[in-house]
Protein backbone atom coordinates (compact mmCIF):
# COMPACT_ATOMS: atom_id res chain seq x y z
CA UNK A 1 0.00 0.00 0.00
CA UNK A 2 2.88 2.21 1.36
CA UNK A 3 4.85 1.45 -2.23
CA UNK A 4 1.46 2.69 -4.50
CA UNK A 5 0.93 5.44 -2.38
CA UNK A 6 4.86 6.84 -3.36
CA UNK A 7 4.70 5.85 -6.47
CA UNK A 8 1.06 8.14 -7.34
CA UNK A 9 2.49 11.02 -5.17
CA UNK A 10 5.62 10.86 -7.32
CA UNK A 11 3.75 10.33 -10.64
CA UNK A 12 1.63 13.42 -9.68
CA UNK A 13 5.23 15.28 -8.85
CA UNK A 14 6.23 14.69 -11.91
CA UNK A 15 3.29 15.92 -14.04
CA UNK A 16 3.28 18.94 -11.79
CA UNK A 17 6.96 19.45 -12.67
CA UNK A 18 6.89 18.98 -16.45
CA UNK A 19 3.24 21.03 -16.44
CA UNK A 20 1.24 18.03 -17.61
CA UNK A 21 -1.80 18.99 -15.13
CA UNK A 22 -3.68 21.70 -16.33
CA UNK A 23 -6.11 21.64 -13.78
CA UNK A 24 -3.45 22.30 -11.11
CA UNK A 25 -3.46 26.35 -10.22
CA UNK A 26 0.26 26.45 -9.90
CA UNK A 27 0.95 24.73 -12.95
CA UNK A 28 -2.08 26.78 -14.90
CA UNK A 29 -0.17 29.67 -13.91
CA UNK A 30 2.97 28.62 -15.49
CA UNK A 31 1.44 27.39 -18.93
CA UNK A 32 -0.10 31.41 -18.95
CA UNK A 33 3.28 32.55 -17.78
CA UNK A 34 5.31 30.85 -20.67
CA UNK A 35 2.89 31.14 -23.32
CA UNK A 36 2.70 35.32 -22.57
CA UNK A 37 6.75 34.80 -22.80
CA UNK A 38 6.23 33.28 -26.57
CA UNK A 39 7.14 36.92 -29.13
CA UNK A 40 4.37 37.09 -31.99
CA UNK A 41 6.31 37.45 -35.58
CA UNK A 42 4.07 38.52 -38.33
CA UNK A 43 5.73 37.48 -41.33
CA UNK A 44 4.49 37.80 -45.28
CA UNK A 45 4.34 35.21 -47.55
CA UNK A 46 6.73 35.68 -50.15
CA UNK A 47 6.25 36.10 -54.10
CA UNK A 48 8.85 32.95 -54.19
CA UNK A 49 9.88 30.73 -51.69
CA UNK A 50 13.16 31.69 -50.51
CA UNK A 51 15.57 29.09 -50.47
CA UNK A 52 13.43 27.54 -53.41
CA UNK A 53 11.13 24.81 -53.94
CA UNK A 54 12.48 21.34 -55.07
CA UNK A 55 16.47 22.41 -54.28
CA UNK A 56 18.51 20.96 -51.13
CA UNK A 57 19.64 23.84 -48.89
CA UNK A 58 23.49 24.11 -48.29
CA UNK A 59 24.83 26.82 -45.80
CA UNK A 60 28.41 26.60 -46.44
CA UNK A 61 31.50 25.02 -48.76
CA UNK A 62 32.37 22.62 -46.67
CA UNK A 63 28.78 21.21 -46.77
CA UNK A 64 28.62 21.19 -50.15
CA UNK A 65 32.14 19.78 -50.92
CA UNK A 66 31.20 16.99 -49.10
CA UNK A 67 27.71 16.25 -50.66
CA UNK A 68 27.87 17.28 -54.08
CA UNK A 69 28.98 13.83 -55.46
CA UNK A 70 26.36 12.90 -53.49
CA UNK A 71 23.71 14.47 -54.41
CA UNK A 72 24.78 14.79 -58.75
CA UNK A 73 26.28 12.08 -59.29
CA UNK A 74 26.27 9.01 -57.20
CA UNK A 75 23.78 5.96 -57.91
CA UNK A 76 20.25 6.68 -57.41
CA UNK A 77 17.76 4.31 -55.55
CA UNK A 78 15.51 5.11 -58.36
CA UNK A 79 16.48 6.58 -61.35
CA UNK A 80 12.96 7.56 -62.30
CA UNK A 81 12.86 10.60 -59.54
CA UNK A 82 15.01 13.38 -60.98
CA UNK A 83 17.63 14.65 -58.95
CA UNK A 84 17.28 17.63 -56.80
CA UNK A 85 19.94 20.69 -57.64
CA UNK A 86 22.18 21.92 -54.32
CA UNK A 87 21.42 25.38 -53.51
CA UNK A 88 23.93 27.53 -51.39
CA UNK A 89 22.26 29.67 -49.22
CA UNK A 90 22.05 33.39 -49.15
CA UNK A 91 21.53 34.54 -45.10
CA UNK A 92 20.75 38.30 -45.98
CA UNK A 93 17.70 36.70 -48.44
CA UNK A 94 15.69 34.77 -45.50
CA UNK A 95 13.27 37.63 -43.74
CA UNK A 96 13.89 35.91 -40.21
CA UNK A 97 16.33 34.14 -38.45
CA UNK A 98 15.31 31.98 -35.13
CA UNK A 99 18.17 31.68 -32.94
CA UNK A 100 18.83 27.97 -31.33
CA UNK A 101 17.39 29.24 -27.92
CA UNK A 102 14.76 31.31 -29.63
CA UNK A 103 10.98 30.53 -29.18
CA UNK A 104 8.45 32.55 -31.33
CA UNK A 105 4.36 32.38 -32.33
CA UNK A 106 4.39 33.42 -36.76
CA UNK A 107 1.71 34.65 -37.65
CA UNK A 108 0.66 35.63 -41.51
CA UNK A 109 0.75 39.48 -41.48
CA UNK A 110 -1.98 39.66 -44.00
CA UNK A 111 -4.52 37.12 -42.13
CA UNK A 112 -3.03 37.03 -39.19
CA UNK A 113 -3.39 32.96 -39.44
CA UNK A 114 -0.68 30.99 -37.03
CA UNK A 115 2.35 30.01 -39.57
CA UNK A 116 4.32 28.06 -37.45
CA UNK A 117 4.92 27.81 -33.51
CA UNK A 118 8.19 27.11 -31.80
CA UNK A 119 9.07 26.23 -28.34
CA UNK A 120 12.34 26.23 -26.60
CA UNK A 121 13.13 24.04 -24.08
CA UNK A 122 9.82 22.20 -23.99
CA UNK A 123 10.85 19.29 -21.44
CA UNK A 124 12.28 21.22 -18.05
CA UNK A 125 13.70 18.28 -16.84
CA UNK A 126 17.42 17.20 -18.33
CA UNK A 127 16.65 13.84 -17.11
CA UNK A 128 13.71 12.79 -18.75
CA UNK A 129 14.59 14.68 -21.96
CA UNK A 130 18.03 12.23 -22.03
CA UNK A 131 15.47 9.45 -21.12
CA UNK A 132 13.44 9.86 -24.57
CA UNK A 133 16.62 10.75 -26.52
CA UNK A 134 18.07 7.00 -25.96
CA UNK A 135 14.97 5.71 -27.17
CA UNK A 136 14.98 8.26 -30.15
CA UNK A 137 18.62 6.58 -30.87
CA UNK A 138 17.35 2.08 -29.70
CA UNK A 139 14.91 3.16 -32.65
CA UNK A 140 16.96 4.33 -35.04
CA UNK A 141 19.60 1.37 -34.67
CA UNK A 142 17.40 -1.28 -34.48
CA UNK A 143 14.95 -0.69 -37.27
CA UNK A 144 14.94 -0.05 -40.99
CA UNK A 145 15.31 3.54 -42.42
CA UNK A 146 12.02 4.61 -44.58
CA UNK A 147 14.24 5.78 -47.10
CA UNK A 148 16.39 2.91 -48.08
CA UNK A 149 16.08 1.61 -51.45
CA UNK A 150 17.28 -1.78 -53.15
CA UNK A 151 18.32 -2.78 -56.77
CA UNK A 152 16.84 -5.77 -58.31
CA UNK A 153 17.77 -8.65 -58.11
CA UNK A 154 21.17 -9.97 -59.53
CA UNK A 155 21.33 -13.61 -59.40
CA UNK A 156 24.95 -13.48 -61.30
CA UNK A 157 27.25 -15.84 -58.93
CA UNK A 158 29.24 -14.22 -56.52
CA UNK A 159 27.80 -11.35 -56.07
CA UNK A 160 25.15 -10.83 -53.61
CA UNK A 161 21.51 -10.55 -53.85
CA UNK A 162 20.75 -7.40 -53.36
CA UNK A 163 22.75 -4.46 -53.54
CA UNK A 164 21.46 -1.43 -50.80
CA UNK A 165 22.05 1.76 -51.98
CA UNK A 166 22.14 5.00 -50.28
CA UNK A 167 18.45 6.51 -49.85
CA UNK A 168 17.87 10.10 -51.19
CA UNK A 169 18.17 11.91 -47.76
CA UNK A 170 20.05 12.64 -45.61
CA UNK A 171 20.54 10.72 -42.14
CA UNK A 172 18.03 8.43 -40.59
CA UNK A 173 14.28 8.26 -40.49
CA UNK A 174 12.21 5.33 -39.08
CA UNK A 175 8.50 4.72 -38.25
CA UNK A 176 6.34 4.32 -34.89
CA UNK A 177 3.31 3.20 -34.17
CA UNK A 178 0.97 2.23 -36.60
CA UNK A 179 1.21 1.28 -40.50
CA UNK A 180 -0.99 0.55 -43.49
CA UNK A 181 1.44 -1.62 -44.97
CA UNK A 182 3.05 -2.05 -48.32
CA UNK A 183 1.62 -0.32 -51.16
CA UNK A 184 0.00 -3.20 -53.00
CA UNK A 185 -1.04 -4.73 -49.89
CA UNK A 186 -3.47 -2.25 -47.23
CA UNK A 187 -2.49 -4.05 -44.27
CA UNK A 188 -3.01 -2.25 -40.90
CA UNK A 189 -0.55 -3.14 -38.39
CA UNK A 190 1.99 -1.69 -36.01
CA UNK A 191 5.55 -1.12 -37.70
CA UNK A 192 7.26 -4.29 -38.28
CA UNK A 193 10.43 -2.73 -39.57
CA UNK A 194 13.21 -4.10 -37.47
CA UNK A 195 15.99 -5.40 -39.11
CA UNK A 196 16.87 -8.80 -39.33
CA UNK A 197 20.39 -8.25 -38.20
CA UNK A 198 19.86 -7.50 -35.08
CA UNK A 199 17.75 -11.25 -34.04
CA UNK A 200 15.65 -9.23 -31.74
CA UNK A 201 12.98 -11.26 -29.82
CA UNK A 202 9.89 -11.32 -29.35
CA UNK A 203 9.82 -9.96 -26.21
CA UNK A 204 12.58 -7.88 -27.05
CA UNK A 205 10.99 -6.12 -29.92
CA UNK A 206 7.86 -5.84 -27.69
CA UNK A 207 10.03 -3.90 -24.82
CA UNK A 208 11.14 -1.34 -27.93
CA UNK A 209 7.82 -0.47 -28.99
CA UNK A 210 6.00 -0.08 -25.64
CA UNK A 211 8.99 2.27 -24.44
CA UNK A 212 8.52 4.14 -28.04
CA UNK A 213 4.96 4.69 -27.53
CA UNK A 214 5.86 5.57 -24.22
CA UNK A 215 7.98 8.59 -25.39
CA UNK A 216 5.07 9.96 -28.30
CA UNK A 217 2.76 9.77 -25.29
CA UNK A 218 5.13 12.01 -23.04
CA UNK A 219 5.75 14.28 -25.90
CA UNK A 220 2.03 14.27 -26.76
CA UNK A 221 1.11 15.11 -23.42
CA UNK A 222 3.33 18.19 -23.24
CA UNK A 223 1.88 19.08 -26.75
CA UNK A 224 -1.41 19.21 -25.02
CA UNK A 225 -0.09 21.52 -22.50
CA UNK A 226 2.05 23.46 -23.66
CA UNK A 227 1.72 23.31 -27.45
CA UNK A 228 -1.13 25.87 -29.30
CA UNK A 229 -4.03 24.40 -28.96
CA UNK A 230 -4.75 24.64 -33.02
CA UNK A 231 -2.40 21.53 -33.38
CA UNK A 232 -4.24 19.92 -30.19
CA UNK A 233 -7.34 20.31 -31.93
CA UNK A 234 -6.49 19.56 -35.68
CA UNK A 235 -4.53 15.95 -34.04
CA UNK A 236 -7.55 15.06 -31.99
CA UNK A 237 -10.29 16.17 -34.44
CA UNK A 238 -8.19 13.91 -37.22
CA UNK A 239 -8.05 10.92 -34.35
CA UNK A 240 -11.93 11.17 -34.57
CA UNK A 241 -12.98 11.59 -37.81
CA UNK A 242 -11.62 8.79 -38.95
CA UNK A 243 -12.18 6.17 -36.16
CA UNK A 244 -8.63 5.54 -35.49
CA UNK A 245 -6.53 4.13 -32.73
CA UNK A 246 -3.95 5.80 -30.65
CA UNK A 247 -0.27 4.98 -31.01
CA UNK A 248 -0.62 2.00 -28.38
CA UNK A 249 1.12 -1.63 -28.35
CA UNK A 250 -1.16 -3.40 -26.02
CA UNK A 251 -4.02 -2.76 -28.74
CA UNK A 252 -2.14 -5.57 -30.66
CA UNK A 253 -0.10 -7.52 -28.25
CA UNK A 254 -2.09 -7.56 -25.21
CA UNK A 255 -1.46 -5.89 -21.48
CA UNK A 256 -2.90 -2.53 -20.14
CA UNK A 257 -3.68 -0.41 -22.85
CA UNK A 258 -4.25 3.48 -22.54
CA UNK A 259 -0.98 3.01 -20.55
CA UNK A 260 2.56 4.84 -20.60
CA UNK A 261 5.72 4.91 -18.37
CA UNK A 262 8.35 7.10 -17.82
CA UNK A 263 11.79 5.33 -16.44
CA UNK A 264 14.60 7.46 -15.60
CA UNK A 265 18.07 6.87 -14.53
CA UNK A 266 17.12 3.28 -12.73
CA UNK A 267 14.41 4.58 -10.75
CA UNK A 268 11.21 3.33 -9.76
CA UNK A 269 9.34 3.51 -13.43
CA UNK A 270 6.39 5.31 -13.10
CA UNK A 271 2.95 4.39 -14.80
CA UNK A 272 0.72 6.89 -16.52
CA UNK A 273 -2.87 4.30 -16.23
CA UNK A 274 -5.94 5.47 -18.31
CA UNK A 275 -3.78 8.12 -20.26
CA UNK A 276 -4.34 9.77 -23.19
CA UNK A 277 -1.48 8.21 -25.63
CA UNK A 278 -0.30 9.86 -29.08
CA UNK A 279 -1.83 9.83 -31.96
CA UNK A 280 -1.23 7.09 -33.89
CA UNK A 281 1.81 7.53 -35.96
CA UNK A 282 5.40 9.49 -35.84
CA UNK A 283 8.71 8.68 -36.85
CA UNK A 284 12.42 8.86 -35.19
CA UNK A 285 14.88 10.97 -36.84
CA UNK A 286 18.72 11.35 -36.67
CA UNK A 287 20.93 13.80 -38.75
CA UNK A 288 18.12 13.86 -40.99
CA UNK A 289 17.45 16.32 -43.81
CA UNK A 290 14.97 16.85 -47.02
CA UNK A 291 15.34 19.36 -49.72
CA UNK A 292 12.55 21.87 -50.15
CA UNK A 293 8.86 19.78 -50.40
CA UNK A 294 5.92 19.88 -49.27
CA UNK A 295 3.22 17.15 -48.63
CA UNK A 296 -0.20 15.54 -48.00
CA UNK A 297 -0.51 14.86 -44.80
CA UNK A 298 -3.93 13.71 -43.44
CA UNK A 299 -3.71 16.50 -40.98
CA UNK A 300 -2.87 20.38 -41.25
CA UNK A 301 -0.60 20.34 -38.60
CA UNK A 302 2.65 18.42 -37.76
CA UNK A 303 4.70 18.49 -34.30
CA UNK A 304 8.72 17.39 -33.86
CA UNK A 305 10.65 17.59 -31.07
CA UNK A 306 14.41 17.47 -31.27
CA UNK A 307 15.85 15.66 -28.42
CA UNK A 308 19.46 16.46 -29.02
CA UNK A 309 21.63 18.74 -31.03
CA UNK A 310 25.31 19.11 -30.68
CA UNK A 311 25.15 22.87 -29.99
CA UNK A 312 29.14 22.93 -30.36
CA UNK A 313 28.27 22.80 -34.11
CA UNK A 314 27.12 26.87 -34.88
CA UNK A 315 27.28 25.80 -38.77
CA UNK A 316 27.06 22.53 -39.38
CA UNK A 317 23.47 22.88 -40.67
CA UNK A 318 20.52 20.92 -39.97
CA UNK A 319 18.41 23.48 -39.78
CA UNK A 320 14.26 23.67 -40.74
CA UNK A 321 13.28 26.50 -43.26
CA UNK A 322 10.19 27.68 -43.78
CA UNK A 323 10.61 29.01 -47.41
CA UNK A 324 6.77 30.59 -48.10
CA UNK A 325 7.83 33.15 -46.05
CA UNK A 326 11.70 33.23 -46.04
CA UNK A 327 12.03 31.96 -42.20
CA UNK A 328 15.13 29.72 -41.03
CA UNK A 329 14.70 27.98 -37.11
CA UNK A 330 17.86 26.93 -35.92
CA UNK A 331 18.12 23.74 -34.55
CA UNK A 332 18.93 22.81 -30.21
CA UNK A 333 18.50 20.64 -28.00
CA UNK A 334 14.59 20.58 -26.37
CA UNK A 335 13.44 22.77 -28.58
CA UNK A 336 9.67 21.78 -30.51
CA UNK A 337 8.36 23.06 -33.88
CA UNK A 338 4.90 22.92 -34.71
CA UNK A 339 4.38 23.40 -38.75
CA UNK A 340 2.22 22.84 -41.37
CA UNK A 341 3.51 19.94 -43.67
CA UNK A 342 1.45 21.47 -46.48
CA UNK A 343 3.65 24.85 -46.52
CA UNK A 344 6.98 24.37 -48.27
CA UNK A 345 9.63 23.27 -45.65
CA UNK A 346 12.80 21.76 -45.89
CA UNK A 347 16.30 20.39 -43.47
CA UNK A 348 19.54 22.08 -44.84
CA UNK A 349 22.01 19.45 -45.44
CA UNK A 350 24.51 18.12 -42.27
CA UNK A 351 28.07 19.58 -42.35
CA UNK A 352 28.90 15.73 -42.21
CA UNK A 353 30.11 12.95 -45.04
CA UNK A 354 26.58 11.28 -46.41
CA UNK A 355 25.73 8.26 -43.73
CA UNK A 356 22.88 6.81 -43.00
CA UNK A 357 23.04 5.09 -38.93
CA UNK A 358 26.63 5.99 -38.65
CA UNK A 359 29.03 8.74 -38.11
CA UNK A 360 28.87 11.97 -35.77
CA UNK A 361 25.52 12.89 -33.86
CA UNK A 362 24.75 16.27 -35.12
CA UNK A 363 20.77 15.51 -33.46
CA UNK A 364 18.05 13.49 -33.30
CA UNK A 365 14.91 13.42 -32.39
CA UNK A 366 11.16 12.97 -32.89
CA UNK A 367 7.43 14.02 -34.78
CA UNK A 368 4.02 12.99 -34.71
CA UNK A 369 3.67 12.86 -38.67
CA UNK A 370 0.86 10.52 -40.62
CA UNK A 371 1.05 9.02 -43.40
CA UNK A 372 -2.11 9.38 -46.00
CA UNK A 373 -2.94 6.27 -46.49
CA UNK A 374 -3.58 5.18 -42.53
CA UNK A 375 -6.88 6.28 -42.46
CA UNK A 376 -7.67 4.01 -45.60
CA UNK A 377 -5.99 1.51 -43.72
CA UNK A 378 -8.51 2.22 -40.74
CA UNK A 379 -11.06 2.35 -42.45
CA UNK A 380 -10.84 -1.22 -44.29
CA UNK A 381 -9.84 -2.58 -40.79
CA UNK A 382 -13.58 -1.50 -39.62
CA UNK A 383 -15.55 -2.37 -42.61
CA UNK A 384 -14.15 -6.33 -42.47
CA UNK A 385 -11.90 -5.18 -45.84
CA UNK A 386 -8.59 -6.24 -44.37
CA UNK A 387 -7.39 -7.67 -41.45
CA UNK A 388 -4.36 -7.26 -38.74
CA UNK A 389 -3.85 -9.42 -35.23
CA UNK A 390 -6.61 -9.81 -32.95
CA UNK A 391 -6.97 -6.09 -31.93
CA UNK A 392 -7.14 -6.04 -27.36
CA UNK A 393 -9.54 -3.40 -27.40
CA UNK A 394 -13.04 -2.76 -26.24
CA UNK A 395 -14.74 -1.19 -29.04
CA UNK A 396 -15.99 1.88 -26.94
CA UNK A 397 -12.68 2.53 -25.81
CA UNK A 398 -11.08 1.96 -29.42
CA UNK A 399 -13.31 4.56 -30.83
CA UNK A 400 -12.76 7.06 -28.75
CA UNK A 401 -9.43 6.25 -28.41
CA UNK A 402 3.14 2.32 -43.96
CA UNK A 403 3.88 5.17 -45.21
CA UNK A 404 2.88 6.82 -48.28
CA UNK A 405 5.45 5.00 -47.80
CA UNK A 406 7.70 7.63 -46.69
CA UNK A 407 7.34 10.38 -44.06
CA UNK A 408 8.83 13.52 -45.33
CA UNK A 409 10.67 16.44 -44.41
CA UNK A 410 10.46 17.51 -40.38
CA UNK A 411 11.89 19.99 -38.02
CA UNK A 412 14.43 17.92 -36.76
Amino acid sequence: MQARYSQSKRKRKLATDLLLNAENAVVQNAIEQLHGLLPTVPVRRRAQPYPPPNHWIVENQATWDLWHHQITSARQPDARIPRKPMFMLDESQLSYDLEGGGSAIFVDADDGSKVAVVISELCNCPKILHWVNQIVLVNVALEKNVRVRQSPPMFKPGFLKHLTLQKEDAGSLVISGWSAGSRSRLLLDFARNFEAKHKLSSTQKEKVQYKASSAFALFWNLVKSLGPQEVVDDLEDFVKKHNLYKMDPAVLRGGRIRTYTVDVDGEVPIIFRNADLAPPSGVFARNYARYVHREKQPHRWAASWTTFRDDSANDAGGHFYLPEYGIRIRAATNKAVFWRPGDWHATSLPKLAPDEKNGPLLQCGLAIVTSARLPAAFRAFHEGRSSTMELNVDTDEGNESDLEDRFEGMAL
